[in-house]
């Protein structure tokens, strides 16, 4: 597989990752964080499941890790202390944490609604 490398999680992750319902829920976990920022609304569990995103393909190209890209074995390809995979990761969570909605998106009206005021980690 072109995809395949030897990190530790690469087993299980292909295993969940490599067939169509895995294909269909990475790519509307994606379309729903990138919506999410986009909005500025529900960051808190959009950054949440976008840092573990992140994590789970650090984890599958470990640095350690080799991988067949187009035919040719690389191995250690990643740097495992900057990575962009901690970068992406470490962006979403801070925005976030602040809150960053609220000051260039649907934040403040979103922290309005009545669901996110019962379920404050919506926000």
């Amino acid at each position: 597989d072109r995809l395949s490398g030897d990190g530790p999680l690469d087993g299980l992750l292909q295993g969940l990752f490599s067939n169509p319902v895995g294909d269909w829920f990475f790519m509307i976990s994606l379309l729903l964080i990138g919506v999410a920022f986009i909005a500025g609304a529900g960051l808190r569990l959009a950054g949440i499941g976008g840092a573990i995103l992140m994590a789970m393909m650090f984890f599958v190209a470990l640095p350690t890790a080799s991988a067949m890209v187009d035919g040719e074995l690389v191995r250690g390809a990643t740097n495992p202390i900057v990575d962009a995979h901690w970068i992406e990761a470490l962006v979403l969570l801070i925005c976030a944490a602040t809150l960053a909605g609220d000051t260039a998106g649907l934040g403040k009206w979103w922290a309005r609604q009545g669901i996110v005021r019962k379920f404050p980690w919506l926000r």
